[in-house]
């Protein structure tokens, strides 16, 4: 029988460190010089943003980390590229334009979080562009920062602007962050959508209630599953998210019969979260979302366990079949302290995929029926049950499909965000 707490990844844990501050900046693409190919009208009434300069555990001499942070919720949410310079002064910006030149540049998507590259020490201006979909920029800040090495984390806050997007006839490239010819863009004119994939969605939790005690099942699929917080006092709301502070269950009052009985008929499976741990030592594994109804027994389950995240899925004929396992995990170093798109697809034909912010990270070939699937274990998020797998950190989002997403959709609701 598999023990819980997976033998060997005591290893990966001690490595975890290191290999996360790589994986940050393999999601980095640089850009050395920006051009400004139309004119974006700045606004007033802006806030500049305060900015601490902290120490970063990573082990790698890859230069200075940067994070940003959004003076308001619903440009957050409406911001998909984010460009961020580092230059002489903030007296050399006009905030929503792009500074050219600059001492070091770079945009992330949605993730805020990246790197700078090789930075002498000295004092900058942090500058940060927030873009939607549309090109539109949506937010924009400045703010001194002092370097002093290759392993500070500098930060800053973007204040609320608003901009016109591409026109009509223009599409908006995520890759440049400027309005193109074509349909090769991402929304604008022509572009896809950034939406959310809903076909199939059987279970939608957006942590987005603001307070109480009730996270509601959002998907529209009757019966509607919603959770019940145990434990009130040990978690904060935020306006687009739900923060567990301390050991508690999030749970369902009754089995979750509308994801066992597609999943048995179709024999087909998507758990998806946006998550932000609270730290990447959290072992268990420390439950995320689970079907079951202890540690030891379960319909599925996705999880964090160190520097990794880690799948469950019962399937008859398996070694320790009824607790889902084997367990399998992702790469080291992909569960960090970062907010990060998680997704275990499960097909008919028992191969399974493991994604992280909306690439391919592990494949895994799980064969055997899932008629044993018992039909009455709830849905419990941050924990089992019996109050003993406790995961801490930022839940923005968890959604559950009655089929196996293809990559492209899984990209799409990467990009779309949480």
């Amino acid at each position: 029988m598999e023990v819980d707490s997976e033998a060997g990844l005591a290893a990966n844990a001690a490595r975890a460190e290191k290999l996360a501050y790589t994986q940050i900046l393999d999601t980095l693409r640089w850009v050395d010089l920006m051009r400004i190919t139309r004119g974006i009208p700045a606004l007033s009434y802006l806030i500049w943003a305060t900015v601490a300069v902290i120490g970063c555990g990573g082990s790698e001499p890859a230069g200075p980390s940067f994070e940003v942070s959004f003076e308001s919720m619903a440009r957050s949410a409406q911001a998909v590229r984010v460009e961020v310079y580092l230059v002489d002064s903030c007296e050399d910006v006009t905030l929503g334009t792009r500074p050219v030149p600059a001492v070091a540049s770079a945009y992330v998507r949605r993730d805020k979080a990246g790197a700078l590259g090789e930075v002498e020490p000295g004092n900058y201006g942090l500058y940060g562009v927030a873009q939607d979909a549309d090109c539109a920029v949506v937010a924009a800040g400045c703010a001194p920062v002092t370097i002093a090495g290759a392993e500070d984390t500098v930060a800053v806050t973007l204040s609320s602007l608003q901009s016109e997007g591409c026109p009509i006839d223009l599409d908006c490239s995520l890759d440049t962050g400027e309005c193109i010819d074509g349909t090769g863009g991402t929304g604008g004119a022509g572009g896809d959508p950034l939406v959310r994939v809903d076909a199939g969605l059987i279970l939608l939790y957006a942590f987005d209630e603001g307070s109480g005690s009730t996270v509601v099942d959002q998907s529209g699929v009757a019966p509607a599953l919603d959770l019940t917080i145990a434990d009130p006092g040990n978690v904060t709301w935020a306006a687009d998210h739900l923060t567990i502070n301390s050991g508690t269950t999030l749970s369902t009052a009754g089995a979750a019969t509308k994801v066992l009985t597609p999943a048995q008929a179709n024999g087909e499976l998507t758990v998806e979260a946006w998550v932000k741990p609270a730290s990447s030592a959290q072992t268990g594994p420390a439950r995320i979302v689970s079907m079951s109804l202890d540690p030891n027994v379960r319909n599925f389950m996705l999880a964090q366990e160190a520097n990794t995240y880690a799948a469950r899925f019962r399937a008859v004929g398996q070694t320790d079949w009824i607790n889902g396992s084997p367990t399998i995990f992702t790469t080291s170093g992909t569960a960090t302290t970062l907010l990060t798109h998680v997704v275990h697809t499960h097909k008919s034909d028992g191969s399974e995929v493991l994604y992280i912010d909306g690439v391919q990270d592990r494949t895994f070939t799980r064969t055997g029926a899932l008629t044993q699937w018992d039909p009455t274990y709830p849905i419990v998020v941050a924990n089992e049950a019996t109050n003993n797998r406790s995961w801490l950190g930022e839940l923005h989002l968890i959604a559950v499909y009655d089929r196996a997403l293809e990559a492209g959709e899984v990209q799409q609701n990467f990009t779309a965000g949480p």
